[in-house]
């Protein structure tokens, strides 16, 4: 502990929602990934360096959290790259992460992205992660678990798990990020592979006016086998009005699957109010229309307190939050 460069961080992320399923409504409170994280590093040699992490997602309006449930890794890095053993987002779950504009609040892009049978928004527990350095703005990120079911991962199950592989090729530089993701998952549900595509892209037209764009090709699971492809596409845009003033907004669309009227659209606005680099304050009003066969949310992903849909219903909310990081 006294050698290692050790560091504690973490977010404060809370919320007061109106919501409206269309068919009851209510007033929430909620705590949205809020977290806690215990970071170390020590350079044990010129060019290696060993690493670790432990991030605890807290639930602040409940009082209650889980140990290590967040990006939680150890690893080594050096002019090789990075390699990491442990829980953390895949590569492809990053390419969302970056193009979204609402991420952990309402209106988040995972309420189109990973819903409607469709399910590549995750951390690969009990796996192994390459980065590549960068060459040019180019780099390359991989990671692979060999059992990555929501059932029993005290053991590997190399014949019968759900192992899982997860890859990007990205640039960044001058104010451009592209990336193209593909994810393979072994399904035991849909007994077969199920897999993803995913285009990121965000451009910095100037300091302070960011617009994203963001596609998505996945298979889609029903109770017990694939339902089809499933298309996502999603745009969206931040404009800095002044220093204190942020104004923000996305609109995403889910096409049909195998099912006739099974998409969706998700449409957000928000205004954020910045007090330096530490303390957000923000209101955003959310709304998915859903069409007859479509139950896409308007609050899920990372905002903790979620609101159930209902069938062929559009879902809406109003939200004010605060988010302090620490």
């Amino acid at each position: 502990a006294m050698s290692a460069e050790l560091k504690i961080s973490g977010r404060a992320h809370v919320s007061v929602d109106h919501f409206d399923n269309g068919a009851a409504s209510d007033l929430n409170a909620s705590s949205n990934s809020s977290r806690v994280r215990i970071s170390g590093k020590h350079e044990v040699t010129e060019g290696l360096t060993v690493m670790m992490q432990i991030e605890s997602g807290i639930r602040i309006d409940e009082g209650s959290g889980s140990w290590a449930s967040r990006d939680t890794f150890a690893g080594l890095k050096g002019d090789f790259g990075m390699v990491r053993i442990g829980q953390f987002d895949t590569p492809t779950k990053k390419v969302r992460s970056k193009t979204d504009m609402f991420g952990d609040r309402v209106g988040d892009a995972r309420n189109i992205t990973r819903e409607g049978g469709v399910k590549f928004d995750e951390r690969f527990k009990n796996s192994v992660g390459y980065t590549s350095p960068k060459f040019n703005g180019l780099n390359f990120d991989v990671q692979h678990t060999a059992h990555n079911d929501a059932g029993n991962r005290s053991t590997a199950n190399l014949k019968d798990g759900e192992s899982a592989t997860s890859a990007a090729l990205t640039y960044s530089a001058n104010g451009l990020y592209a990336s193209v993701a593909y994810e393979v998952q072994s399904n035991v549900v849909a007994d077969e592979d199920i897999t993803a595509t995913r285009v990121g892209l965000t451009y910095d037209i100037f300091k302070g006016f960011r617009v994203a764009g963001f596609y998505q090709d996945a298979d889609s699971v029903a109770s017990s086998a694939k339902a089809g492809k499933r298309s996502t596409m999603g745009v969206g845009a931040y404009y800095d009005l002044n220093s204190e003033y942020r104004l923000r907004g996305q609109y995403y669309v889910a096409n049909d699957n195998d099912t006739k009227d099974s998409g969706a659209s998700l449409m957000a606005i928000g205004l954020d109010r910045k007090f330096g680099k530490d303390l957000t304050l923000y209101g955003v009003y959310a709304m998915t229309s859903n069409d007859d066969e479509a139950s896409f949310p308007v609050a899920s992903g990372g905002h903790d307190s979620k609101l159930s849909s209902v069938k062929g219903k559009d879902a809406s909310s109003i939200s004010l939050g605060l988010i302090y990081n620490f």
